[in-house]
């Protein structure tokens, strides 16, 4: 048994169902409510950020993405042409490429979008009364632009759920 394989296919699997359905279950409930109670959402993600969630989600995205490509790498004796051709080798390939774009705009979109926008909420916590509402619109916006790209990602997401699950069929 190559244990440095089970590992990264522990790491892969495991990685990615949580990777995806964190994505699947904010982008379909845990936004679109906290864009409906407005400014109250602030402490919601304040709470997701003292538990470390906006530092454990990319990490266990890259943990997954970087698994993943060893185990194609492995799999496919070093990305060997013939492979790569194959209906698994397309398959993997196009769930790899849909999960690194996700990480990538995660990364940089969604995740500096949704750390702005509290960052905003608490300054305008301490802000003056005539400065709040104009902070509170752009935190709002920021919520908005946040939670559009997250359900980019989640959909990316799902596509790569979607590759993985049929590509040792195809």
């Amino acid at each position: 048994m190559d244990t440095g394989l089970v590992l990264a296919r522990i790491i892969h699997v495991v990685g990615g169902i949580f990777w995806v359905g964190t994505m699947v279950f904010l982008a379909a409930f845990l936004l679109p409510s906290m864009m409906e109670v407005g400014p109250d959402a602030a402490k919601v993600m304040a709470a997701l950020q003292r538990r470390k969630f906006m530092v454990i989600l990319p990490i266990v995205g890259v943990l997954t993405v970087l698994s993943g490509i060893w185990l194609l790498w492995t799999v496919s004796s070093g990305f060997n042409s013939d492979y790569m051709r194959s209906g698994p080798g397309h398959a993997y390939s196009f769930g790899g490429l849909f999960a690194i774009s996700a990480l990538v705009v995660g990364l940089t979109v969604t995740r500096p979008s949704m750390t702005k926008s509290m960052k905003l909420a608490q300054e305008a916590g301490a802000a003056s009364e005539s400065d709040r509402p104009a902070i509170l619109a752009q935190a709002q916006a920021l919520r908005i632009r946040g939670a559009k790209s997250g359900q980019v990602v989640a959909w990316l997401l799902a596509l790569t759920a979607l590759a993985m699950a049929v590509g040792r069929y195809v």
